[in-house]
This record gives structure tokens, sequence and C-alpha cells, in this order.
């Protein structure tokens, strides 16, 4: 059977290649099965997608409708592209997410500043603050940096600055103390 379907499945290719719009929505029912079972996979091998199996089917034969050169060979091929398709519509997908996520959620950093509410700041705000501190003592912005974002300890950060470990203390403390300050002025407005 499946080789009869290959042989119906190339027919109904040239068809639709020919203009036959028919033949198009033939094929797609005659492989509808085979293109769940790649759809099935690629969302196997995905983690977090929304898209259910059919889904992805349907937004893939959306997509191959559209195409004005169709130049597919035979069924294997036609899967192989429609499985380009899914794959093609689950990046755009997970883009699209990662978009969503970068202008409509806050995203907040747990940090080891004492004397915040709940040791949770907004990463916005801290960022703001870098920035100020940064204009003020670009050193002391680099060992926040350092600190927060790279997890360095003050020996690391003395290495990597080239100055003694009590420096990159003392730096730490006075950066500290001028970012709970001023995340605690930006709290306030």
């Amino acid at each position: 059977m499946a080789d009869t379907d290959g042989t119906e499945a190339k027919q109904l290719l040239d068809a639709w290649r020919a203009g036959d719009t028919l033949a198009r929505d033939r094929l797609f029912t005659l492989l509808y099965s085979e293109l769940r079972q790649v759809s099935a996979a690629l969302l196997r091998a995905e983690r977090n997608s929304s898209l259910s199996t059919g889904d992805l089917v349907n937004e893939a034969v959306m997509r191959l409708v559209q195409l004005d050169q169709i130049e597919w060979a035979d069924k294997s091929h036609f899967l192989a592209l429609s499985a380009r398709a899914m794959r093609r519509i689950l990046i755009d997908n997970a883009r699209k997410k990662r978009s969503d996520k970068r202008h409509h959620h806050k995203v907040t950093l747990v940090t080891r500043l004492s004397g915040m509410p709940s040791d949770r700041i907004d990463l916005d705000v801290l960022e703001k603050a870098l920035i100020r501190l940064a204009a003020i003592d670009k050193e002391k912005a680099e060992i926040v940096e350092m600190r927060y974002f790279g997890g360095m300890s003050h020996q690391e950060i003395a290495e990597v600055t080239g100055t003694s470990e009590s420096t990159v203390k003392r730096g730490w403390r006075t950066a500290r103390a001028w970012l709970l300050s001023a995340l605690s002025e930006e709290r306030a407005e």
C-alpha cells in the first residue's frame, strides 16, 4: 500500500503543479496521517511548545499552499519539505514567545543586597542604576557586574581588574551602599 500511496502522491503532486487545487486537497488528505507523525516527532523534540500536532500540520499546510513554485519530486521530497516548514513554524513560534517576554514581562533578579524588600529587584531598575553608577565610577559598576552577573568572588575580580582583593572589597561595599540607596529611591518613586 505504501508504494500505491507513493505513486498516487506523485500523481497528485504533478496535478497540483499543473494548477489542480482538488489534487492538492486530495494530497493533503492522503498524507495527513504521515504529516501528523512528522509533526508529533518534531513536537517531541521541542520543549514548551504551545502548538498541538494538528495545529502544526495545519499551519504547515497553510504555508505550503501559498507557495508559487512547486518543485516537489515525489512523496518523500514533499514530506521532507513539509517537515522543514513545520520546523520553521516552531522556530518562529519560539522567537515570538521570546520577544513577547522581552516586551511584556518584568524580570526580577534575586540579589544579596540586604535591606531590600524580599531581596528581589526588577532587572530594568537595576540596569538603570548601574548605568548611573558607571557614569559616576566605572570601576565600581564593573565590580557589581562581575559580582552579580558573573558570580565572581572578590579574589577573582581582583585578578581580572589587576587590583588587590581589599580594594575590590572596599569598592564592593561602596557600590552596594550606593545601589541600595539608588534602588530605594527608584522604588519610592
